[in-house]
C-alpha cells in the first residue's frame, strides 16, 4: 500500500514539473489581442450595477458619455424606454 501512495506522489509530481516546463516555453499560448493575462476587462452597467466583462456589455453612448449595459432591459429602462 505505501509503494503504490508513493508511486501515486512520484507521479504527481513528475506531471507538476511537466506542466510547468511546458508552460514556461516561450510562445507556448497566445492570448486574443482584446484579453491580457490578467483577464478581460469589467465594466458596470449603469443600470443595475452588475459588473460584465466588455466583450458582452452593451454599449450606448449617451451625450456622447459612453455606458454599459448587461442586457436590453437595463439599456431601455436607464434610456427612459418602456418596453
Amino acid at each position: 500500500m505505501i509503494r503504490l501512495l508513493l508511486l501515486a506522489l512520484l507521479f504527481f509530481l513528475a506531471y507538476t514539473a511537466y506542466n510547468a516546463f511546458v508552460r514556461s516555453l516561450p510562445g507556448r499560448k497566445t492570448l486574443p489581442k482584446d484579453k491580457s493575462r490578467e483577464g478581460e476587462e469589467m465594466v458596470r452597467d449603469s443600470q443595475c450595477g452588475t459588473f460584465v466583462p466588455r466583450s458582452m456589455a452593451l454599449e450606448k453612448s449617451i451625450k456622447g458619455e459612453k455606458h454599459f449595459f448587461c442586457s436590453a432591459k437595463c439599456r431601455d429602462i436607464f434610456t427612459g424606454k418602456k418596453g
